[in-house]
């Protein structure tokens, strides 16, 4: 995977702080050294042996417990929150009434609430909040973006978003996974997310109003964790303003057709979306264009464009958005409007009625 040319030294580097040096974390913090503005100052995290591992192959400046003591460190320009679900809403607030940016994991919150409340704090205060869809960056992505913004597809009326597993329930790890007061919910939450956001994204973002949606449990037998309270699979049908629909499925266990193929670490998975116009339709994966010329359906190939790696795409432009350059790709309103599509889901799937989203 390439790494992007380094840009041009800025008067001041925009220091970072990691809050979280997990998986996640380090994701984000690899990337830093490949972009000359970018300067991993420090990290946050309550496991000593995790966060010594972090800083020997890092080396951020400093290194914190507690990550209340890190936001309230003047030279800290942004912080970047890798915690489980239910402490991003606490940690991404704290960050931003100590004066800091905001770069958040997935999902934005537990709920809509609570990222309207995120989005009001950074506007009252000039911050940037933004959540992490290293996705939107992948070249597939890129590649699908811009052809729908050329017009290939036309006008698009529907899309289908999935990433379905037959064994692919997250243990271990504290067990938050499926503790819903600590995860916010379970498949959906934890991938269906992903599904949702790729296809709504090539959809141009268009405003959601009302989601009719059934989630299950069933397949919680399969693993050991003391508490299982969340779906393992959800069903939805969402209706925009501008008149298009997507289908969402999403499942972390289930019975799949030995057709389908077999993924890295969870048995049989797709992860795909197909978006739908009136000019032709696009594939993610493979990437394949189908577009109606002169009446006939044809197969156009697509070239991908370089592989520059999307963790690194994404903080460039979170930190073009922090100094005022570019406009983020992955604000605050989207992910409000992304939070609002995953509640309705969960109560259209308790009331049994489409639920209107205002």
């Amino acid at each position: 995977m390439k790494r992007a040319a380094k840009t041009e030294k800025s008067a001041k580097k925009i220091n970072l702080g990691v809050i979280g040096t997990g998986w996640p974390g380090q994701q984000h913090a690899r990337v830093m050294s490949d972009i000359a503005e970018a300067h991993l100052y420090a990290c946050a995290d309550l496991d000593e042996a995790r966060r010594a591992e972090f800083h020997a192959t890092y080396a951020p400046q400093k290194c914190f417990g507690d990550y209340h003591a890190l936001l309230q460190d003047p030279k800290l320009d942004a912080a970047i929150i890798c915690l489980p679900n239910f402490l991003h809403f606490p940690a991404a607030l704290a960050a931003l009434e100590a004066g800091k940016h905001v770069l958040c994991e997935k999902p934005p919150t537990m709920n809509a609430a609570e990222m309207k409340v995120l989005h009001e704090e950074a506007a009252r205060r000039g911050l940037i909040y933004y959540f992490s869809r290293q996705f939107r960056f992948t070249p597939g992505m890129r590649a699908a973006k811009g052809l729908i913004e050329a017009g290939r597809l036309g006008t698009i009326y529907h899309a289908k978003a999935t990433w379905v597993r037959s064994r692919g329930i997250p243990q271990g790890i504290g067990g938050w996974f499926t503790e819903k007061k600590r995860s916010g919910g379970g498949a959906l939450i934890d991938i269906g997310v992903h599904a949702l956001d790729s296809a709504w994204y090539l959809m141009g973002n268009p405003r959601p109003l009302a989601v009719s949606a059934q989630v299950y449990r069933n397949f919680e037998h399969l693993v050991q964790d003391p508490v299982f309270d969340v779906e393992d699979a959800a069903f939805a049908f969402i209706r925009f303003e501008n008149g298009a629909v997507v289908q969402l499925e999403t499942s972390w266990a289930g019975n799949l057709p030995d057709d389908i193929p077999q993924g890295q670490y969870f048995g049989r998975e797709i992860n795909n979306s197909v978006v739908y116009g009136t000019r032709g339709t696009i594939r993610l994966k493979p990437l394949t264009l189908f577009e109606d010329q002169s009446g006939a359906l044809v197969t156009v190939p697509v070239d991908l464009p370089d592989d520059t790696d999307s963790f690194e795409l994404q903080l460039r432009n979170f930190l073009d958005a922090v100094r005022g350059r570019a406009e983020a790709i992955n604000n605050a309103n989207q992910a409000v409007k992304l939070m609002e599509m995953l509640d309705a889901i969960y109560a259209s799937s308790v009331s049994g009625r489409e639920v209107p989203i205002v």
